[in-house]
């Protein structure tokens, strides 16, 4: 695993206590702050898009952390994994450490998964692989104590949405809903039991404007072209496929929403789990973490030298002059066939007009995750192919 920092993406300065100051670089984004520890983009649909090979190279929005290290079990030679934002890749570094250091037990105890008495001890054999700015980050930090999982803003977000719905809904309707059923039960489930005036009320209530900018997304620049008329409508209707039309069993996102937390072992992200732990040790070097725009850093890479881009929603933080330039990048620095996915949250956003001979959608594919997206958060979740002579 290596480290890169570009220093001319952002401002850092140190306190006379060495504590990082947050600045902010960009209007939409808070630096220095953890806003996600979870990944909310659904892997199964990343790995559908990217269908990841051996020896490829991967472009990917670090976020979480968590599907950039799942991508090393598809065995890639190697994973850029960027963010602008440098909590995000400390807290990469962080789980990268904690693999490298511990056997599994420990690591998910040390993640949040399990109960463990003294974490900090857990964090002292990690500091060795940590680097010099992580160290500052995370020293003394309040969340080592709790462990990372469901701790970065967004997720304190979910968990609170998730007791609203407790409330609004109560225990014998939660429990009901987690119980196996055939997808005719399910969806009479959710018509006759679940979708329950309270259940409307709840996203008046968690999914306005003012709620979604204190609890990590800022709104200002967000859009409806989805028929909505509001936030609250256009996340029920997103929220209604996910308890209506997937299935239950092995969607970790859903027990997320409501219990803030994974109800076993098996349905978890693919780096959480026992049988895949020992591989994703033995290929973290391959991961390069970078904290940088992406525009930038892609204007800085060679033609050519990309076959997959996990480009998660960053478009919606750019006019459509710079998405036009960003597309522009992924065409010069991806080789023949590479697969992009993209998402959008609100704001819709598309590949160019005149790009579209060059980076191609895939229709039929798009549907396809789109429709068995986990993850209710994104509006649209697409996947592309490069069309190169």
């Amino acid at each position: 695993m290596e480290l890169i920092l570009l220093h001319s993406t952002m401002k850092m300065d140190y306190g006379n206590n060495g504590r990082m100051l947050m600045k902010k670089v960009k209007d939409q984004i808070e630096l220095f702050k953890l806003v996600f520890t979870h990944n909310w983009e659904d892997p199964e649909a990343d790995r559908a898009a990217l269908k990841i090979r051996n020896n490829d190279a991967i472009l990917a929005i670090t976020s979480g952390g968590c599907n950039v290290l799942g991508f090393l079990l598809s065995d890639p030679e190697i994973i850029y994994s960027i963010d602008i934002n440098p909590a995000q890749s400390w807290l990469l570094e962080l789980k990268i450490a904690a693999i490298r250091s511990l056997g599994f037990d420990d690591f998910i105890r040390f993640a949040g998964l399990k109960e463990h008495g003294n974490r900090l001890n857990l964090y002292e054999k990690m500091k060795p692989f940590l680097s010099k700015e992580a160290l500052l980050f995370w020293n003394g930090q309040e969340l080592l104590t709790k462990g990372f999982l469901m701790n970065g803003k967004y997720e304190r977000f979910i968990r609170l949405a998730g007791k609203f719905i407790n409330v609004l809904q109560g225990k014998r309707r939660v429990i009901g809903l987690f119980k196996e059923k055939s997808r005719e039960e399910q969806e009479a489930y959710f018509d006759t039991v679940w979708n329950t005036k309270r259940f409307h009320y709840l996203f008046k209530i968690l999914f306005n404007k003012r709620m979604l900018a204190k609890r990590g997304l800022v709104a200002d620049y967000f859009h409806f072209d989805d028929g909505s008329t509001s936030f609250a409508e256009s996340f029920y209707n997103r929220s209604k496929k996910v308890f209506r039309d997937i299935p239950l069993k092995g969607n970790y996102f859903l027990s997320l929403y409501l219990l803030g937390k994974y109800t076993n072992d098996n349905e978890v992200p693919d780096y959480l789990k026992r049988e895949n732990f020992e591989l994703i040790k033995s290929r973290v070097d391959r991961i390069k973490i970078i904290t940088a725009d992406a525009q930038g850093w892609l204007d800085s890479m060679s033609a050519e030298s990309i076959n997959c881009f996990a480009l998660s929603n960053i478009c919606e933080l750019m006019s459509k002059k710079d998405t036009h330039r960003l597309f522009s990048a992924v065409f010069r620095t991806a080789r023949k066939n590479s697969r992009i996915i993209f998402r959008n949250l609100m704001i819709p956003r598309e590949v160019p007009e005149d790009l579209r001979y060059s980076i191609v959608k895939d229709e039929t594919l798009s549907k396809e995750i789109q429709f068995n997206d986990r993850s209710f958060v994104y509006g649209k979740v697409a996947a592309y192919t490069i069309n190169k002579e």
